[in-house]
């Protein structure tokens, strides 16, 4: 009979478990580094363009400085989500099982309800790794709050723009001409932008601006160089602007997730938008976790995502745990420009 809480069938059921939805960080964050400590180090960069400078036949040639970086090493935060099984948990019928004469024992019931389990916990870390890679894009800082743990991921960032009253979307204002702005800050940095994420309300306002649906370009979904069906789960695609210096395929995320207090909320901000470059590439670094086995022995164990099982006599228990430590890198800080409060100044 198959061990449903063997470490080894606990890591086979987390690699067949499908996705949610996870657009940032499978797009944006998709390069994935273990590291055998809870800290983690990682190098950034300001990109620049330079050419190269014209020198006189009789000189050696011109010395060009090497490009900078800055090493930020953070601890990374830890996800130690787990679910417990008992009496009361395996006398209970399982959602769909028949309710009168099902022939499933407790002991066959508390197998089924440990794979259910471990799907279930895998689905909340990569919920949160989502909202963390969203977070990171929006805001520059990651806020780590939970029970015992109160602390910040401050990237550095100074892509974070507050739009004031006078350069909000309204149906008149003119909305090119303030991307075209940071389209060309981007440019400048090394970026080549060509995508626009938009929330909701930003995205209702960008569709009611007089110049904007005059220029809309819709034609790429007609001819097939964009296909729905494609398209990421949760990604709707608008269409295409032009303005000097770039051209912009427009997209929005509905995603939504549940805060402490139990609130739905957006994962992208209603009215932001994020001006970038569709082949951005960062990373998700996973820092090692540090637990106690079976056998009463300290293990260390150096992987994305760490299952483990353990028990109680009395009172009857079983725990099935994923333990994970993640965090987003951004590679380059001047890769997109985040615009915030872009219809009321809500942010």
């Amino acid at each position: 009979m198959t061990d449903y809480y063997d470490p080894r069938f606990l890591a086979g059921v987390i690699t067949k478990t499908p996705a949610t939805r996870t657009f940032f960080r499978d797009r944006f964050f998709r390069n994935f580094i273990t590291f055998p400590t809870e800290t983690v180090s990682f190098e950034v960069q300001e990109s620049k363009r330079t050419l190269a400078p014209y020198v006189s036949q009789r000189l050696i040639g011109a010395p060009i400085s090497r490009e900078g970086y800055t090493v930020k090493t953070f601890r990374t935060p830890l996800l130690a989500p787990y679910r417990e099984i008992t009496n009361d948990t395996i006398a209970q019928k399982l959602l769909g099982e028949n309710p009168c004469n099902s022939g499933v024992s407790p002991e066959e019931r508390a197998q089924k309800i440990a794979a259910r389990d471990i799907i279930f916990l895998q689905d909340t870390i990569t919920r949160r790794e989502e909202f963390m890679c969203a977070r990171t894009k929006q805001d520059g800082v990651l806020l780590i709050q939970g029970e015992g743990v109160d602390a910040s991921v401050d990237y550095g960032f100074s892509n974070i723009v507050l739009v004031d009253a006078t350069d909000r979307w309204t149906a008149s204002y003119d909305i090119l001409t303030q991307l075209s702005k940071y389209a060309d800050k981007l440019n400048e940095a090394g970026t080549n932008p060509d995508l626009i994420i938009l929330g909701r309300d930003a995205a209702a306002a960008l569709l009611k601006n007089t110049e904007i649906r005059a220029l809309l370009d819709n034609r790429r979904i007609e001819i097939g160089e964009i296909k729905p069906s494609e398209l990421e789960n949760g990604v709707s695609y608008i269409g295409r602007i032009s303005i000097p210096g770039a051209s912009f395929d427009l997209i929005s995320y509905n995603e939504w997730y549940r805060d402490n207090d139990g609130t739905a909320k957006p994962i992208v901000d209603p009215e932001t938008v994020i001006i970038q470059s569709s082949r951005e590439q960062n990373s998700m670094l996973y820092g090692a976790v540090t637990f106690v086995d079976k056998s009463g022995e300290f293990v260390t164990s150096m992987a994305q995502y760490t299952p483990r099982q353990w028990f109680t006599e009395n009172p009857p228990q079983k725990f099935i745990q994923i333990m994970a430590r993640p965090l987003p890198m951004p590679h380059d800080l001047e890769s997109w420009f985040v615009l915030k409060g872009v219809v009321t100044g809500a942010i």
